[in-house]
């Protein structure tokens, strides 16, 4: 039973990795499609999610729930559909 449960898993990642490509490859990715990747890559429950202008990109800013009970920032650029780690001025340094 336990192999078949993790069967399904790998198949709804991988599932969701292909729509998500599909998404990243046409350049724009939606609040929502951003939400989805972070939820099914951590597997936490969504708190917030909201779109900010920083350093004149549109960067998607999620909150997450983990398992764990802590909470997961992830900011995804949503043009290109990477994750950011940091402030783009930290990077600088």
């Amino acid at each position: 039973m336990m192999r078949k449960t993790r069967w399904i898993q790998h198949g709804i990642l991988l599932l969701s990795l292909f729509l998500m490509g599909s998404a990243f490859a046409r350049g724009d990715v939606s609040l929502d499609e951003a939400v989805e990747s972070a939820r099914s890559r951590t597997g936490g429950r969504v708190i917030s999610a909201e779109t900010q202008e920083w350093d004149g990109k549109q960067v998607h800013h999620i909150r997450l729930l983990t398992k764990e009970g802590k909470v997961k920032r992830i900011k995804i650029d949503s043009k290109s559909g990477r994750r950011l780690k940091g402030h783009p001025r930290q990077r600088d340094r």
